[in-house]
């Protein structure tokens, strides 16, 4: 099995992998229909859209970003995990920021070699402190409190009924001290993507009484969940967790991703960019309109 040597601590060896293309591969279920969505995709591509300045995906980036920063460990060598990681939005900076063991794990193994031929194309030795593994958050293929740090950035969200068993996975694998932060998206963060990309008022209305939020479009779709406040704080309670801060993406970055798709955004607009991520930030902390929750916690008897 071709994996780094420090690798050997972090794995199950109850696990059976198998190594493709530098990315080690864990059994998948065959009959998610998530998992078979992403896989048929290609996985996320968020690389490829972090180039459109305006796209809601980048703007939420660099918001996300701030957060990681925040709960970064003091020691370099600490075990850091992104689940749901797709092809690395949320990895690469712990690369740049000099941590030498990173786990990045997500079902769909063409994101992972994508990202893997990105940190080649950034620099190759950074190959050596990272380790790629297509798996499933159901069962994370890693031995318990071995993270540090452990996040999942909107992804568990697409296990839909099983959303409580992937934030019980996240917990069995921190560290007794570690920390973990999950994101996922608000409850009325989803209307209004409802009522802009899914079918207007008709659309927005048919969700309104659910908790489920529909991807994709007519002939390929896939079905996640949103929360309240007080929902995703009770799943991460039920799972063992105490939660040190809670925070969020502003609805902001769907609106203008929204107004940029309209033309209302033009290129003129990127020279403010800049204050257009400052102004995120601040309100993922101090507003109250959000498309998704942020959620650091640590385990309750810590």
């Amino acid at each position: 099995m071709n994996m780094p040597a420090w690798a050997e601590g972090v794995v199950d060896p109850a696990v059976r992998l198998e190594s493709v293309n530098g990315v080690l591969r864990a059994a998948l279920p065959g009959n998610d229909p998530a998992i078979t969505f992403y896989r048929d995709a290609g996985g996320a591509h968020f690389q490829e859209r972090s180039r459109v300045g305006y796209a809601m995906t980048t703007l939420d980036t660099s918001v996300y970003h701030g957060y990681l920063a925040g709960i970064r460990p003091a020691d370099l060598n600490a075990v850091i995990v992104d689940v749901g990681g797709g092809d690395g939005r949320n990895a690469l900076p712990w690369l740049e920021w000099g941590y030498r063991r990173l786990v990045v794990i997500d079902p769909a193994g063409a994101a992972l070699e994508r990202l893997r031929a990105a940190i080649a194309g950034r620099d190759p030795q950074w190959l050596d402190r990272v380790l790629l593994i297509e798996a499933d958050a159901r069962t994370l293929p890693l031995r318990s409190n071995v993270a540090a740090r452990i996040f999942a950035i909107e992804a568990l969200a697409y296990l839909n009924e099983d959303y409580g068993c992937g934030v019980r996975e996240c917990a069995r694998a921190m560290a007794a001290d570690g920390r973990v932060l999950l994101a996922d998206r608000d409850y009325e963060g989803a209307l209004l993507t409802r009522l802009f990309y899914g079918g207007g008022i008709a659309g927005m209305l048919a969700q309104g009484d659910t908790r489920d939020v529909v991807d994709g479009n007519a002939d390929c779709s896939v079905r996640s969940r949103c929360f309240t406040f007080d929902e995703l704080t009770r799943e991460i309670e039920h799972a063992g967790l105490r939660i040190v801060a809670s925070y969020g993406v502003s609805a902001m970055s769907l609106v203008l991703g929204y107004l940029r798709n309209t033309g209302r955004i033009t290129p003129e607009d990127d020279s403010r960019l800049p204050e257009v991520h400052r102004l995120l930030a601040a309100l993922g902390r101090e507003g109250a309109m959000r498309r998704s929750h942020v959620i650091i916690a640590e385990h309750a008897g810590a």
